[in-house]
C-alpha cells in the first residue's frame, strides 16, 4: 500500500508542475506512471466518485478502471453513434501516442424513449479522466488532461488533482451482510405466454423468423450490499466472459457476458454468432450427452443460423474478406452451454468502429430477425424498458477497439437489484421450456447471492412461475 502511495504521490507532484505551466499547444495530454499490481474491484469499491467504470476483456489481456472523465460525448440516438465515435477518435489521436488510452462506450438496446433507462440514456463514449490500465504488460496510472484553452486546462488538472486527494488506498472487497427475496417478474409467467404465442402467430404469417424475448427479475436487498464483490465472484464462476460495471446518477448497471459483438485490431476483426442454450449435466457424463443434444438440436441450430446468416449479411459490404467457422462450436459456461460460429474478417478502407456498430447492434442474438420487425415487436410486447441491457459495452480505441453485448447482467438502484435474462423464440418454441431457459441464465447470480447473503436458507423460487422460495444450489 505505501508503493501505491507514493505512486499516487508521484502524480500529484507531475500535475503540479503541469499546473503552474502555460498551457501546451496540444489540445490533449496525457501522464502516465507505472504502478504494481492492483486489485481493480476491490480499489474502485472504496471510492466514492459519481463517475466510475470498469471493463475487462474476454482473454485477460486488458482491463480498465476509470475515475472520472476527460471527455464524454452523450448520445441520445442511434443516429449519433457515427458523429460521436469519429470525434472521440480524433481526440485520441491528440496523444503523443495515441494508442496510450482508449474512450469507455456504452450503448442500450434501442434508443426509444420509452426503453432507455434515464440515469444512462441511450448510450455515452467517454475518455477517462483517471485510468488504471491493466495488461499482459503491467499496470499504467494515466490521466488524461483537456487543454483547449486555459480555462479548461486548468480545469482539467484542479479535477484530476481532487480525484487523487479523495482516493481511499485499498483493494479490499468491501464486506456485505445483507439479505435478498424475489418481489417479481417483469414479465410474469401469464404475460410470458402471451408473448410467446404472438411470435408463433407472427412466425405463421411470415412476419419473423426469430424474435428475443426476455424478462427483469426484481430482488429486494436488505442490509449492507455492493455490487463489487458479487461482480467479483461473477467472473470468477465464469472465467472467459467479459467484466463489466458502469456507475451513472447512483445506479450500477454490471455483469459478466459472454458474448462478444466485434473485436477490431487495425483492419482486421473477429466476432460471433451465440445463440441456442442448454443446461450444463451434474456430471461429466451428462454434460457431454447434453452438449452432443445441443450439437444436434434442430431448433437451436435453426436458432444460430439465423444469427450466424444475418452477421455476414451486414458484414459483407464492410469487408474485403470474411469467414466463418465451418461448424458450430459449444461454450461452457457454470451452469448452461451455448452454440457459436466464429468469424474473422478484413475491413475495407475508411470502415470504422461506428461503421460495424451501426451494422451489428443489435445482433438477432438479443433482437430477433428480420432486425426492424423483431425489434417492434419486443418494443410492443415486452412490459419493461431493457435499457442497457442486451446493448453495447466496450473500449475504442485507434488500433484496437472490443464491444461486448451486455447480457449476464444486472442493475442496482438503491435497495432494488434487477436481472435480466432472454430466449430466442423461434417456430416451434414453448412458453415453459423458454420460461425455465430465462431462469438458468440467472441460475449463476443467484447462486452467488445465496452463498453471500446473511442467511443461507432458500429464498428463490423453485418454480419461478409461481411465488413460493427455491434454492438455487447446483
Amino acid at each position: 500500500m505505501s508503493i501505491l502511495k507514493a505512486r499516487f504521490a508521484l502524480m500529484v507532484q507531475q500535475l503540479q508542475k503541469l499546473l503552474a505551466q502555460p498551457v501546451p499547444d496540444e489540445q490533449l495530454i496525457r501522464i502516465e506512471l507505472p504502478m504494481p499490481a492492483v486489485h481493480l474491484q476491490g480499489f474502485l469499491a472504496a471510492q466514492d466518485c459519481a463517475e466510475k467504470g470498469l471493463w475487462k476483456d474476454r482473454e485477460g489481456e486488458f482491463a480498465i478502471a476509470v475515475l472520472g472523465y476527460s471527455w464524454t460525448a452523450i448520445l441520445n440516438s442511434h443516429q449519433e453513434i457515427e458523429p460521436a465515435f469519429a470525434s472521440a477518435r480524433r481526440l485520441l489521436t491528440q496523444l503523443s501516442d495515441p494508442d496510450s488510452s482508449r474512450c469507455l462506450c456504452y450503448l442500450s438496446f434501442d434508443d426509444s424513449p420509452a426503453s432507455v433507462w434515464p440515469a444512462f440514456g441511450y448510450g455515452a463514449v467517454c475518455l477517462p479522466l483517471l485510468e488504471l490500465v491493466q495488461t499482459r504488460k503491467g499496470t499504467i496510472l494515466g490521466v488524461n488532461i483537456r487543454a483547449y484553452n486555459d480555462a479548461d486546462y486548468r480545469e482539467s488538472l484542479g479535477k484530476a488533482l481532487r480525484h487523487i486527494d479523495a482516493l481511499k488506498l485499498t483493494q479490499e472487497l468491501p464486506e456485505t451482510d445483507f439479505t435478498v427475496r424475489l418481489t417479481g417478474y417483469s414479465p410474469d409467467f401469464v404475460n410470458w405466454q402471451q408473448m410467446v404465442s404472438g411470435a408463433g402467430q407472427a412466425f405463421l404469417t411470415g412476419a419473423l423468423d426469430k424474435v428475443v424475448l426476455s424478462r427483469e427479475t426484481r430482488l429486494q436487498l436488505s442490509g449492507q450490499f455492493s455490487p463489487w464483490p458479487l461482480l467479483s465472484a461473477w467472473q470468477q464462476a465464469n472465467p472467459q466472459t467479459y467484466q463489466f460495471l458502469l456507475h451513472q446518477q447512483g445506479q450500477a448497471f454490471f455483469g459478466c457476458s459472454p458474448e462478444r459483438l466485434v473485436k477490431r485490431l487495425e483492419n482486421t476483426i473477429v466476432t460471433e454468432a451465440l445463440a441456442g442454450t442448454i443446461v450444463r449435466g451434474l456430471s461429466r457424463a451428462e454434460d457431454v450427452q447434453l452438449e452432443n443434444l445441443l450439437m444436434s438440436d434442430r431448433k437451436n441450430i435453426h436458432e444460430n443460423r439465423l444469427v450466424l446468416d444475418d452477421i455476414c449479411h451486414k458484414l459483407q459490404p464492410l469487408c474485403h474478406f470474411l469467414e466463418a467457422d465451418r461448424s458450430h462450436s459449444v461454450v461452457k459456461l457454470h451452469h448452461i452451454q451455448h452454440l457459436r460460429y466464429q468469424l474473422r474478417g478484413v475491413l475495407n478502407p475508411e470502415v470504422h468502429d461506428e461503421h460495424l456498430l451501426n451494422a451489428l447492434h443489435p445482433t438477432p442474438a438479443v433482437g430477433g430477425s428480420p432486425g426492424e420487425p423483431s425489434r417492434q415487436f419486443i418494443e410492443t410486447h415486452e412490459t419493461y424498458a431493457r435499457g442497457l441491457y442486451a446493448g453495447v459495452c466496450g473500449v475504442l480505441g485507434i488500433t484496437s477497439s472490443d464491444f461486448t453485448v451486455a447480457i449476464r447482467s444486472a442493475r442496482l438502484v438503491d435497495d432494488a437489484l434487477m436481472l435480466y435474462s432472454g430466449a430466442g423464440i423461434v417456430k416451434g418454441s414453448m412458453a415453459e421450456a423458454e420460461w425455465a431457459e430465462l431462469d438458468n441464465k440467472i441460475a449463476t447470480v443467484l447462486d452467488i447471492l445465496r452463498q453471500q447473503q446473511r442467511d443461507t436458507r432458500p429464498i428463490f423460487p423453485t418454480n419461478s412461475q409461481g411465488d413460493h422460495d427455491l434454492d438455487v444450489s447446483p
